[in-house]
């Protein structure tokens, strides 16, 4: 797996290790990882509704074609 160094401020760097200590993630990484993946998550979700509005798809369209994709 690829590795990646960042900068993180002194807050965030805090508030991950105040999570870590209160037994919410198992490490630093774990909770970075965690991070990043919402992060990514909600950016594909953004992207999504925006090519929707573009492409003039209403969400029971999508709902109906993913029901189609499923079976």
């Amino acid at each position: 797996m690829p590795k990646i160094v960042a900068e993180v401020s002194e807050d965030i760097y805090k508030n991950i290790a105040e999570e870590v200590e209160l037994g919410i993630f198992s490490d630093t990484a774990e909770a970075i990882n965690t991070a990043l993946k919402k992060i990514y998550a909600q950016k594909s979700r953004n992207y999504l509704k925006w090519l929707m509005k573009k492409e003039g798809i209403t969400e029971e369209q999508m709902l109906r074609e993913l029901a189609l994709l499923r079976k």
